[in-house]
């Protein structure tokens, strides 16, 4: 009983590496564990809804043909409009304050620029446009400011252009008489989608002239009205179709899974925790007189078995609470914890018990050793990174070479989470789950445990074999 209770107070007297260890490290990773499960069971929209663009727009053309006003019907739909003074003070402080994700100034004298443009067929003038310096959603919306402009003048054209009839005429016989002779019958669809017998090119020219900015205004008007158009503008839309039994075990698998992920998080800070804490609490009963005195008693062995004994309960404790923990943060997320197979729960339960085992062990053998806490503490972190990332955790194993596959297969880390997806039936479990492999990752991990305890007592049988190689001198003095 004073040996449990002497535990303890060790325990309790480095309560730091317990605080920072176990409490802070378990707390960051049941955040990163909530951030997977909350995002593997957030509703996901059958159609895509994008983000609206901040949009000013600066009209320095008194809107002259409509274009400000048809641009700002345009953009109403895939557009938040911010309003915003033309003078060079406002201009600039949107800018610098990223108040806007674009600015579109339409100059003096644009849509009489505009009009020549469409009757030359020369290029179409441009707008002035600032775009954001933090996204890229100001190069989306000047995309828009451009769809706009290019139907602005489609329409513009298009309902305005002259052919002659004559030259119309005779451009359609020639096309008609060639489609007859090769089997068309004249037929003035099939002489449309023959394209081997059809040239653009070889149309009548058209002629565009007496255009007003009344015409320009129309134009806009039809170009802003396609915006809203369902008809031309339609959502893509998934339509799922699934059966009852796939929504059930989707459902099932979704709990299964984020329970499981949650578990597979314990590796980091119980190594941490239990490998620091037992080396700690055997480099106290293995130092100076205390040791000799344990040593000297009858008793020894049941003295490290009572010691061992309290270890592995708070380890157990902690398995217990990681537990519970998980199966609340999957309950919290939404998920059906009612779904979750009770002996896949009480596989893994198993597995991380198993685990901790193993994380005991390594304490143990590192007090064997009799590392200091600096060499505890900095062990303890590298190999636990180790683990943490070569088991799966921190990013799939398909994104691993095959050379990182063989490491990892090497660590406890790596089984423990594949006996969690066997367990489970979920991750790299392929057909549900399987007893078997769960069986034997579960029993690889304890080999581990075997291996490391295995290590420590021989390490501890050559450091006690050899008491002079670690003892300190001792000079006597004596008066004759």
């Amino acid at each position: 009983m004073n040996t449990c209770k002497a535990t303890v107070r060790v325990l309790l007297a480095h309560r730091t590496y317990i605080i920072i260890y176990l409490v802070l490290m378990g707390i960051m990773m049941f955040t990163l564990s909530w951030s997977q499960i909350t995002a593997a069971t957030r509703t996901v929209a059958d159609t895509y809804e994008p983000e609206k663009v901040n949009i000013a727009v600066i009209d320095r053309d008194s809107n002259r043909g409509g274009i400000a006003e048809g641009l700002c019907d345009y953009l109403s739909d895939s557009a938040t409009l911010v309003e915003l003074d033309d003078d060079s003070e406002s201009l600039q402080h949107a800018v610098a304050s990223n108040w806007t994700d674009l600015i579109v100034i339409i100059p003096r004298g644009y849509a009489a620029d505009f009009l020549k443009a469409a009757q030359s067929g020369g290029d179409m003038p441009k707008v002035e446009t600032v775009t954001s310096y933090t996204s890229g959603a100001g190069t989306i919306g000047g995309m828009n400011v451009n769809g706009f402009l290019s139907l602005t003048r489609i329409a513009l054209i298009g309902r305005n252009v002259q052919i002659d009839d004559s030259e119309l005429a005779a451009w359609y016989a020639q096309y008609a008489k060639s489609s007859a002779v090769t089997g068309q019958n004249g037929d003035w669809s099939q002489v449309m989608d023959g394209s081997s017998t059809f040239d653009l090119n070889e149309l009548p020219e058209g002629t565009l002239s007496n255009l007003t900015t009344a015409d320009v205004q129309s134009a806009a008007k039809r170009a802003a009205r396609t915006a809203h158009d369902a008809k031309v503008n339609r959502p893509v839309v998934v339509e799922n179709i699934t059966t009852q039994d796939d929504q059930e075990a989707s459902t099932a698998n979704s709990a299964a899974s984020g329970f499981g992920d949650t578990m597979k998080t314990a590796i980091y800070p119980l190594f941490l925790t239990l490998s620091v804490c037992v080396s700690l609490v055997a480099r106290v009963f293995g130092a100076g007189e205390l040791r000799r005195r344990l040593m000297a008693s009858p008793s020894t062995a049941s003295i490290g078995l009572k010691r061992m004994g309290v270890l592995c309960g708070f380890a157990l404790l902690i398995c217990v609470g990681y537990l519970f923990i998980a199966l609340g943060l999957t309950a919290a997320a939404g998920a059906n914890i009612a779904s979750i197979p009770i002996d896949g729960v009480m596989m893994t339960f198993i597995s991380i018990c198993m685990f901790a085992l193993m994380c005991t062990a390594c304490g143990f053998m590192l007090g064997e050793f009799g590392a200091s806490d600096t060499v505890a503490n900095g062990f303890a972190n590298v190999f636990g990174l180790l683990i943490l990332f070569a088991s799966g955790i921190a990013f799939p194993m398909s994104m691993m070479p095959d050379a990182m596959v063989t490491i990892a297969k090497l660590t406890p880390g790596w089984w423990y989470c594949t006996a969690i997806d066997n367990a489970l039936g979920f991750g790299s479990a392929t057909s549900g789950t399987d007893v078997g492999s769960w069986a034997v990752a579960t029993s690889i991990v304890t080999l581990f445990a075997i291996a490391l305890v295995c290590v420590g007592l021989a390490a501890g049988r050559f450091r006690h074999s050899r008491p002079n190689a670690v003892a300190s001198t001792v000079t006597q003095l004596a008066e004759v």
